[in-house]
């Protein structure tokens, strides 16, 4: 794993943003469709699923940017504290792509997976392990892509753990509601 990690390339990152989009189509329109939540979709016109179907598409679009760019804006602004010279910029945003990606499609083939067996019924806590499950995943991502790819230990490690707490702050305040 450390090997492909060192030599994770721009196809590499191509080849994972497809399956990332994929998966999460599918599991979209498992959810929009096959299974939906019977107290919002299940009585509802067609139009309204295709909706719905269509927001969690763009909905990945703007996720995956975003949580690319909130991840790179967190390295900077810990290269900065830390006084780090930069990283290979097309390295670090690899990282933070291949991260949302991977993290993704292992949460989404679960949720699938967890959909399928439950009819689509999933409660909160499956869902909270699932946020908490992914939080985890993305830490332990960009301390491996930081450390094997990049050289950037404490750098890693600093940014994972900042990732972390950001990542899991929603489902802390979700406990309290």
């Amino acid at each position: 794993m450390k090997k492909w990690f060192s030599q994770a390339s721009a196809n590499d990152t191509k080849i994972w943003i497809t399956l990332y989009f994929i998966v999460d189509l599918v599991l979209a329109y498992f959810v929009a469709f096959v299974y939906p939540p019977k107290a919002l979709l299940v009585n509802a016109p067609a139009m309204v699923k295709w909706v719905t179907f269509g927001s969690s598409a763009i909905g990945l679009v703007i996720g995956l940017f975003l949580s690319t760019y909130i991840g790179y804006l967190i390295y900077f602004i810990w290269r900065s504290i830390l006084h780090e010279e930069p990283a290979n910029t097309a390295a670090t945003k690899r990282s933070f792509y291949l991260t949302t990606c991977l993290s993704g499609i292992l949460v989404s083939l679960v949720h699938l997976v967890m959909i399928i067996i439950t009819g689509g019924v999933i409660n909160q806590t499956v869902t909270i392990i699932l946020a908490v499950v992914s939080a985890i995943v993305t830490a332990a991502l960009i301390d491996a892509f930081f450390t094997v790819l990049l050289h950037k230990i404490k750098l890693g490690r600093a940014v994972a753990l900042t990732l972390l707490v950001i990542d899991l702050i929603p489902t802390i305040i979700g406990l309290f509601r």
